[in-house]
């Protein structure tokens, strides 16, 4: 374990203080705890990991998505000129 010093506003660390009180916790423990989370988050890699694991519909099998949302943007009644009832 590395010991390390930080700076924090003073009313950022009353709130660690007040938190780590209630949890019963030390504040570097729950600094550390807070840091562990936060690392593992990757929204990015969670994103992916979710579309890579998800089957794509059969009836969307051989769609090119640029060309399906341009279709539909294309097609929008919120796109639309008043009055074109095209």
């Amino acid at each position: 374990m590395h010991r390390t010093q930080i700076y924090l506003q003073d009313d950022l660390y009353e709130t660690l203080k007040a938190r780590s009180r209630n949890v019963g916790v030390s504040i570097s423990e729950l600094i550390r705890r807070s840091l562990e989370k936060d690392i593992r988050q990757d929204p990015v890699a969670d994103a992916q990991a979710f579309f890579d694991r998800i089957d794509p519909l059969e009836s969307f099998a051989d769609v090119d998505p640029e060309t399906y949302v341009r279709g539909l943007r294309d097609t929008s009644r919120l796109l639309r000129e008043p009055g074109d009832d095209t």
